[in-house]
């Protein structure tokens, strides 16, 4: 976000998109945002559990309005979400679905480093042969994820294809020669799942860039995420019905799968002019749903431009603005056909949808 100053905490814990696993490692630090994470959906039950236990004057969830926004959700990728606890004066980090119950008397205390700000011990080897195995597995997985992740430099669409974020979080756990086979054991498990989540995505995104229909809306969705985003002319099925009278629903994104575009058949959706401005609309949206992913709060640039008035403070109407912006055109209507929300940005405006394309790495012509 623009704002330096913003407690990038608190929006995480009231993004709609964050994993639980970050909502599970603010628990642990900012009791004082227990009754935000407790209200979010992606709160999973014994997460508010233990908010509830150590401490329940603040757990209870709220009902706060919640800003809408386009929005994404990764927790499809494997990842297994880690709630913190102290058991007996040790900082025990359990995965998602093992039981956060101790087994002794449950500590009202948020977890605290165990050495001073200033010190940093030398990473050295788990005692624990189980805890060993586990690290060893990750180690193994983790250069092949490094070397995998090159291939995803640039791309304006890396961060809805894999979540580096929690990759990066486990590789400083697994260095800590405290860890604890409950953390271990899921750490090792997400850098397999990851792997294999790299490398399926790697190998369809070759395949892609062949353009095997040889079509126009797939020669500009293959150039526009290398491959790594998918298109499929399934519009009247996969999108929702257009409550506007007189319009129809000719593409979508659908937020469970971001990197999708689900298009009409060039056929049905009209001319060149109408499937260039359709696709390229359509990933604007991909765009979006990646800047939030990429956020630190989980909450892209281009909220900043909406919440400023920009596009009249609607993501559609900034899609169509993004199209103008990148075909040089000042109509959304060409003779019969016509498209999107009928606002046509000003210049202000198609230079804020250079600056931000610029941002997230989108070639713009």
């Amino acid at each position: 976000m623009t704002d330096a100053s913003r407690d990038t905490d608190r929006a995480a814990a009231n993004a709609s998109g964050v994993p639980p696993r970050v909502l599970a490692d603010i628990a642990a630090r900012r009791w004082d945002l227990h009754s935000d994470i407790a209200a979010n959906p992606n709160a999973y039950p014994e997460l508010i559990q233990w908010m509830r236990t150590v401490n329940p004057a603040s757990a209870a969830p709220p009902a706060p309005a919640r800003r809408s926004s386009a929005g994404w959700w990764f927790a499809g990728c494997g990842c297994l979400a880690v709630a913190a606890l102290a058991i007996g004066g040790v900082v025990t980090f359990l995965g998602l679905g093992a039981a956060l119950a101790p087994s002794g008397a449950q500590s009202d205390r948020a977890p605290v480093p165990s050495a001073a700000p200033n010190s940093q011990p030398a990473p050295a080897t788990p005692t624990d042969p189980a805890v060993a195995e586990q690290i060893t597995r990750f180690t193994s997985d983790r250069s092949k994820i490094t070397e995998l992740a090159a291939q995803l430099e640039g791309n304006p669409v890396a961060p809805l294809v894999a979540d580096l974020r929690t990759f990066r979080l486990d590789a400083t756990r697994a260095d800590d020669p405290t860890i604890g086979i409950f953390e271990a054991r899921p750490i090792a498990e997400r850098a397999a799942a990851l792997r294999a989540s790299l490398e399926q995505s790697i190998a369809s995104a070759e395949s892609r860039r062949a353009n095997a229909s040889g079509s126009l809306t797939e020669s500009i969705v293959d150039a526009a995420g290398n491959g790594f985003i998918d298109v499929q002319w399934d519009a009247a099925t996969a999108c929702d019905v257009s409550s506007t009278p007189g319009k129809e629903n000719i593409g979508c994104v659908r937020s469970a799968d971001p990197l999708t575009v689900h298009l009409l058949p060039e056929t049905e959706a009209g001319s060149a002019w109408m499937n260039e401005m359709l696709v390229t609309h359509e990933l604007s949206h991909v765009y979006q749903r990646a800047d939030d992913a990429g956020a630190d709060d989980y909450s892209g640039a281009y909220n900043d431009l909406l919440a400023q008035g920009l596009f009249q403070g609607s993501v559609e109407a900034m899609s169509d603005c993004f199209a103008l912006t990148y075909y040089d055109r000042w109509s959304l209507s060409n003779g019969s056909e016509s498209q999107g929300t009928g606002y046509v940005c000003d210049a202000s405006e198609r230079q804020a949808i250079r600056d931000w394309a610029a941002g997230l790495n989108v070639a713009m012509p």
